[in-house]
């Protein structure tokens, strides 16, 4: 059978491989909104185990994760963007300049109402890296999920203790399916991860550890 052959299921019209599904699922599984999502809507609700802190928890991951990703989805639908993980270079400034936006809004409802610490460190890093990725994209792609997975890999510890550690094989694993799909070189996902671990790991440990 050629490796054209369009009987062949492990080979698309194009001729190119097609993505390993394991690749696939990681990448989709945790990409930045929804990993934010989850630490928002759970990381309080650990700390402080009321309805309270877990309605502030969800209403964060609400705002500042579903709008964003319901507005890159549908753009990326009507072909003005790539897909949604925005992958053109050039189309994150606007991306990342309106998720700030968003959670510099949240972030200011949540101190003025004396929400749970463990949001306003979240959404702190968030700010950092929205801020680095708005700078550094027009001219170089730097990993979100890169990003994401190593800011996660230093929170949850601080959050769970050692059993935060479990977490580190599968940022490792998420960053490496990122580049078997080609969507990052090693360099854009050590970048990535390098700056999640200092700076949003680093801002979240200063400020709800």
């Amino acid at each position: 059978m050629s490796p054209h052959d369009p009987a062949d299921a492990t080979v698309p019209a194009t001729g190119r491989p097609l993505a390993p599904a394991w690749a696939t699922v990681l990448s989709e599984v945790f990409q930045a909104p929804l990993t934010l999502a989850a630490l928002l809507a759970v990381l309080p609700w650990l700390a402080h185990g009321t309805l309270g802190s877990l309605a502030w928890g969800v209403a964060a991951a609400l705002v500042v994760c579903g709008i964003p990703l319901v507005t890159v989805v549908t753009l990326a639908r009507r072909g003005v963007l790539t897909d949604h993980h925005v992958s053109v270079k050039e189309h994150r400034r606007p991306v990342m300049l309106g998720t700030f936006a968003l959670v510099a809004v949240f972030l200011a409802v949540n101190l003025a109402f004396h929400g749970p610490v463990e949001i306003t460190g979240l959404l702190v890093a968030t700010l950092a890296a929205s801020a680095v990725v708005a700078l550094v994209s027009p001219f170089w792609k730097i990993s979100v999920h890169g990003m994401m997975m190593g800011g996660t890999a230093v929170i949850l510890p601080v959050s769970l203790g050692p059993w935060g550690l479990l977490f580190l094989p599968v940022a490792v694993a998420v960053c490496v399916s990122r580049r078997v799909l080609r969507a990052h070189t090693w360099a854009q996902l050590f970048a990535g991860f390098g700056f999640g671990v200092v700076v949003l790991g680093g801002i979240y440990a200063l400020i709800a550890g």
